[in-house]
């Protein structure tokens, strides 16, 4: 063999270990997003806050603020909203007037209120459902009161697919 041979048979043994070893790195950091991808999500269902800021979008949120705004209307009496995405979730208790029945026009009311206090939400879904009412008014307590709230978003999800197992 003469040396322009061997010389263009080495040049491709190097241009081949260094496409392999592309390869094997693009392979790793293909592992490593995925593994930081699946710590994202085991933080996100036990509701922790991971600190990441392109996460924030992914855990449920108390609303004071959206709450305030609801409880303005003379058709409410007591609200509290989560939030989670881009969708907000409405425990609401009605005044006795209303004989405790929501309806088409006091949704759309509560709705445009919770919507007017965060331009990120798309969907409003509001419930006077006792137990739902309950339940979200002990999460608001404990996130308060500082407590850990690990299980509510698993929790919570449930709840609300069981409430409003269609989105409008």
């Amino acid at each position: 063999m003469n040396k322009k041979n061997k010389f263009i048979q080495l040049m491709m043994v190097i241009v081949l270990t260094a496409a392999l070893s592309a390869c094997m790195n693009r392979n790793d950091n293909n592992k490593q997003g995925m593994e930081n991808q699946k710590n994202n999500m085991r933080n996100i269902s036990t509701g922790e806050n991971t600190g990441d800021n392109e996460n924030q979008d992914n855990r449920l949120d108390v609303a004071d603020e959206a709450a305030d705004e609801v409880v303005k209307l003379p058709e409410v009496r007591h609200a509290n909203v989560i939030v989670t995405d881009e969708n907000a979730y409405v425990a609401a208790v009605l005044e006795d007037g209303t004989d405790g029945k929501l309806t088409k026009d006091t949704e759309k009311k509560i709705a445009d209120r919770v919507k007017s206090t965060d331009p990120d939400i798309n969907n409003v879904f509001v419930s006077t459902n006792p137990d739902f009412v309950d339940r979200v008014q002990k999460y608001v307590d404990d996130v308060q009161a500082g407590k850990p709230v690990k299980g509510f978003f698993e929790e919570f999800s449930e709840m609300v697919q069981r409430l409003f197992p269609t989105q409008r």
